[in-house]
């Protein structure tokens, strides 16, 4: 019994006595992705030190803290779990294990005196795990054609893979499943939209979770969805900018995306940013999401999202009857668009460039006069912007003729018509100059009387018609009737 106290009283006294240390592992530590590790520690300081704080870093950067005040702190690895206190237990454990938390670990705490950091730090690698479940895709064609098969390395102990649905169902009409691969059409695939489709190693057991609690294929459905940013309000617009988020409820550590437009394939990653958008960037929209684990992968398929993009309308005039008619005609001008997409709209009218003062979509005449003549446009406006049409040309029968209701044509007519006039006056000028210049000065013939052959026959068409402005008169002489320009009758 004396011996017991002895040694329970040097134990105490040799507590009581402690200098500043840390405790690490000797040797380094390993371990693979997707599994767990945990990092025993224990530090001491000496009596009548309290402890307020406590800090585990990896190369040099924070990632759990522990205070007195606030209580247990994340930083760079949210998957850090401090299970120690601040007595004298720095315990660290990393579930699950990632690529990237491998590097040098070290552990510091605080007193109310002075700090104390480990004067070693400790080695941890981290490989590939070899039941890790990864993806890959065999197309032949479009988006919905191929396969989907998730795979794992050979160094892995399984009895095979298989496909789960969102049910927690084994998908019975996988393409093929084995050993090392299992495949899935993805006709398959894209008839589970808005569920998520799993791939478990038969045979894995996750010996990071309590026994028995090892999480059974239960189709566990992640609520992925295709969220649809825009630059302002109200519908997208052709020249918009718009961007597409794959979005789920909880984040993972190897998540690969896929995004489906209208039955084609869209690179991207998390988010798809359309800029300068056409219509041909409207459709539908699909996301998908691989999250590759450890014994287990899963596919994560969005329900489908349209995306609308609204083009200006196309706006013509329509006039009825037609646009010609004539003066006095009931006319009627229509403003109409090709699609019934846009709300709210107003009108605007514009004849030869001038706006009118009219805000309906039909513009009226009861009768047409010549000065409503013209080009009339029609404008399209509401808050999305405007769209003008094509200027329509009114023209007007009137009488037997078409007159154009435009100042311009109207003036071009006109000139056409006096240089048709001045010409055909000009055109009976020469004719008359040259007949009287072929007749000759005083010359007649008396009745019955006979030209001598030997003469220049003369054309008896120019003998017998007057110049223009001459009258015949008779002579004085024999009753014979002459033409001269110099002889007129009084």
């Amino acid at each position: 019994m004396e011996a017991l106290l002895l040694l329970a009283l040097s134990i105490l006294t040799g507590a009581g006595c402690q200098d500043w240390g840390v405790t690490l592992p000797v040797d380094p530590l390993a371990g693979w992705s997707g599994s767990c590790v945990t990092v025993p520690c224990s530090y001491t300081y000496p009596e009548g030190q309290l402890v307020r704080a406590v800090t585990w870093s990896r190369n040099k950067e924070r990632i759990v803290r522990l205070t007195a005040a606030a209580g247990q702190g994340y930083g760079k690895a949210e998957r850090a779990q401090f299970l120690g206190d601040l007595q004298h237990n720095c315990t660290l454990r990393l579930n699950p294990l990632a690529l990237g938390d491998g590097g040098a670990y070290s552990f510091e705490f605080q007193t109310q005196s002075q700090s104390w950091r480990s004067p070693r730090a400790l080695c941890l690698t981290v490989s590939e795990h070899p039941c890790r479940v990864n993806y890959g895709m065999a197309r032949t064609g479009g988006a919905l054609s191929g396969s989907l098969f998730c795979s794992i390395s050979e160094r892995c102990s399984s009895s095979g893979l298989h496909w789960y649905d969102g049910a927690g169902a084994r998908i019975l009409t996988e393409t093929a499943a084995g050993q090392r691969e299992s495949w899935l059409s993805m006709r398959i695939v894209w008839q589970h939209r808005g569920a998520a489709l799993e791939c478990r190693v038969r045979g894995y057991q996750n010996r990071c979770l309590p026994k028995g609690s090892q999480p059974p294929a239960t189709g566990w459905t992640p609520h992925l969805k295709v969220l649809v940013d825009t630059d302002g309000p109200g519908p997208i617009r052709e020249g918009d900018s718009f961007t597409l988020r794959c979005v789920e409820d909880s984040r993972s550590l190897d998540e690969f995306y896929f995004w489906i437009h209208n039955y084609e394939d869209l690179p991207g990653g998390p988010s798809v940013q359309i800029k300068g958008a056409t219509l041909s960037h409207g459709g539908n929209y699909t996301c998908m999401k691989w999250v590759s684990g450890t014994g287990r992968g899963y596919l994560a398929i969005s329900p489908t999202t349209y995306v609308a993009i609204l083009a200006p309308p196309v706006v013509h005039v329509v006039a009825t009857p037609g646009p010609h008619c004539s003066t006095g005609e009931p006319l009627s001008l229509m403003c109409q668009l090709d699609t019934s997409a846009y709300g709210g709209v107003g009108f605007s009218w514009y004849k030869d460039g001038e706006r009118l003062g009219w805000a309906q979509p039909e513009l009226a005449f009861l009768g047409v006069q010549v000065a409503d003549g013209g080009e009339y446009q029609c404008e399209v406006y509401n808050t999305l912007g405007k769209s003008t049409s094509l200027p329509l040309t009114i023209t007007v029968v009137y009488g037997s003729d078409w007159y154009q209701l435009s100042p311009g044509p109207m003036a071009g007519f006109g000139a056409g018509v006096l240089l048709l006039f001045l010409l055909s006056n000009l055109g009976v000028y020469c004719l008359a100059r040259r007949i009287h210049q072929r007749k000759e000065p005083g010359g007649s013939l008396q009745e019955g009387s006979r030209e001598d052959p030997s003469k220049p026959q003369r054309d008896s068409l120019y003998e017998e018609i007057p110049c223009a402005g001459e009258i015949p008169c008779p002579s004085d002489d024999n009753g014979d009737y002459y033409n001269s320009t110099k002889d007129y009758c009084n």
